[in-house]
């Protein structure tokens, strides 16, 4: 696994031939993200007040701090300027959005916990993304909006990049968490999700990892096949993050993602996937 720091565009094909080898890709400083960036600072300060106060508040009181999260959470969504400036960094790093597919635009937060399953979208264990989309040709994309640290970061194990590691994916199901989601939601704003955001590994990962470090307005890409996790010491301070999953309808066609070593699952979830550019659906 190598991981390339580059201030320079990439196109599609040579961006995702290094990311099917199980490379990284750091696209360093986008203008875009920068101003992402900056926006998003002003949005969480406007709901949290500045990182001592997100602090205090979550450790005094965790269902206002819950409540604030779910209004933030709001506030996010319902504002096109994020995704457009995301959508113009995807641009920026050499993305064709016309002929590239997308989820939602995530906004994550990270508290200093190893609570996985709060509403807010927490940490999550060892993990691979296509274990839940089924789409061996997916990649992710990442940014930080503050600074992060080793203990603050996604850990990533290279070694599971050809090797099985045992997992939850032959009965893991999105429907089943939607439906736990839900049941979370109708109790109340902190009340814990009692199913998994995601298929889980379920034995020890013997490699110690790898924690990747970048700044804020870097937009980090990899292939959706790594193994890779919140940070196992992710209790020094709150992450708050960016994050999309996409697919290249060139790459589909070329049939070269790669190896699936452990998803017991294979119909992909092309459903949850927008082009880019004009939001219409993937037709197969």
């Amino acid at each position: 696994m190598k991981i390339i720091r580059t201030s320079q565009p990439l196109d599609d094909r040579e961006r995702n031939a290094s990311l099917f080898k199980g490379d990284l890709i750091i696209f360093s400083q986008i203008p875009a993200m920068l101003e992402l960036q900056r926006e998003m600072d002003g949005l969480i300060r406007a709901h949290l007040g500045d990182r001592a106060s997100l602090s205090d508040l979550f450790r005094s009181d965790l269902q206002r701090f819950a409540a604030e999260m779910i209004l933030l959470q709001t506030s996010f969504y319902k504002t096109a300027r994020m995704r457009d400036l995301f959508k113009e960094a995807l641009e920026q790093s050499g993305m064709s959005i016309q002929h590239n597919y997308a989820d939602k635009l995530f906004l994550r937060c990270v508290p200093p916990t190893r609570d996985s399953n709060s509403q807010f979208r927490g940490s999550i264990g060892y993990h691979r993304d296509t274990w839940g989309s089924n789409i061996q040709h997916q990649i992710n994309w990442w940014s930080p909006i503050y600074p992060i640290s080793d203990g603050n970061t996604l850990t990533f194990y290279p070694h599971y990049w050809s090797t099985p590691v045992a997992n939850t994916t032959a009965d893991w199901s999105f429907e089943a968490f939607r439906r736990a989601r839900q049941r979370a939601q109708a109790k109340s704003v902190d009340a814990q999700i009692d199913y998994p955001y995601a298929p889980q590994a379920v034995e020890v990962v013997s490699d110690e990892g790898v924690n990747l470090l970048l700044d804020p307005g870097d937009l980090l890409c990899f292939s959706s096949a790594h193994l890779h996790g919140s940070s196992a010491e992710s209790r020094t301070g709150f992450r708050f993050n960016l994050e999309m999953r996409s697919f290249g309808e060139e790459d589909i066609d070329r049939d070269t993602p790669p190896e699936n070593v452990d998803n017991a699952q294979s119909q992909p979830s092309y459903h949850w996937f927008n082009r880019i550019s004009d939001g219409a659906k993937y037709s197969q």
